[in-house]
């Protein structure tokens, strides 16, 4: 392992605060079914998936080599490492990340709904909304892929409503 995983501040019922360990997959495949708040991150050769039902709070790092898939609702960042890839068939909602190298694909129904900084690539199939930074990197708009435009808030502020 080359980096070290932040502990998770979580709020209590009460106000007061508690740290915890993000959720770290080394190996294997993980599902996440039901509901997760907190960070997770998915090391090399490993593989996670929020299916369809389920429901991540939190940032969401995909170091190289390792995979997501996000068939159900991810409320958070996402980060994507070189040689890694997101998949995304449900809701991402939060800032996206792709290192060169990184790859995400979103399929048709998909939805990428915040910013993006892109040293990698970014195929999109469904649909997108946010401001983009692209650094070196790609975001393709394919195949019926397309574009959410902010509307004008009351203060002027980009509002985008899905």
């Amino acid at each position: 392992m080359d980096h070290e995983h932040a502990l998770d501040i979580h709020i209590l019922a009460d106000g007061s605060e508690e740290r915890r360990q993000p959720w770290v997959i080394t190996d294997g495949h993980e599902r996440l079914t039901g509901a997760h708040s907190g960070g997770v991150c998915v090391h090399a050769e490993a593989s996670f998936e929020v299916a369809r039902r389920g429901r991540l709070s939190g940032s969401l790092s995909l170091q190289p080599g390792s995979s997501a898939r996000i068939a159900g609702q991810h409320a958070g960042s996402l980060h994507v490492g070189a040689g890694a890839v997101a998949e995304v068939v449900g809701d991402q909602s939060g800032s996206v990340h792709v290192e060169d190298g990184g790859l995400v694909k979103v399929h048709p129904g998909g939805k990428l709904a915040g910013s993006l900084h892109v040293a990698g690539l970014v195929e999109n199939r469904g649909i997108r909304g946010g401001p983009v930074q692209v650094s070196g990197g790609v975001v393709e708009d394919l195949d019926g892929g397309s574009v959410k435009q902010p509307t004008k808030g009351p203060r002027g502020e980009n509002v985008y409503r899905w």
